[in-house]
């Protein structure tokens, strides 16, 4: 299943995580330390249970992929 990131936040340091459908499957956060990416699955959806820390966004979406088993990709037709 695809999964797509899209910004929340004009700092770009949060994306929500939707399938393809728009189902809401929880967010992408960078915290103070940018090399620190972490995903935060919605209880009970397919995510769920995937590792959360990653060093980069890249890594993060790399994991989603996999876990999913389809592709990953980021939303930013919404950035100015």
């Amino acid at each position: 299943m695809d999964v797509v990131l899209k910004p929340v936040a004009e700092a770009q340091a949060e994306w929500e995580l939707r399938d393809r459908l728009g189902r809401d499957l929880g967010k992408v956060t960078r915290s103070a330390n940018p090399e620190a990416y972490k995903i935060v699955a919605k209880l009970g959806c397919s995510l769920d249970g995937v590792v959360t820390a990653h060093g980069t966004l890249d890594s993060a979406m790399s994991a989603i992929a996999t876990r999913m088993g389809g592709a990953c990709s980021l939303d930013s037709q919404e950035w100015d």
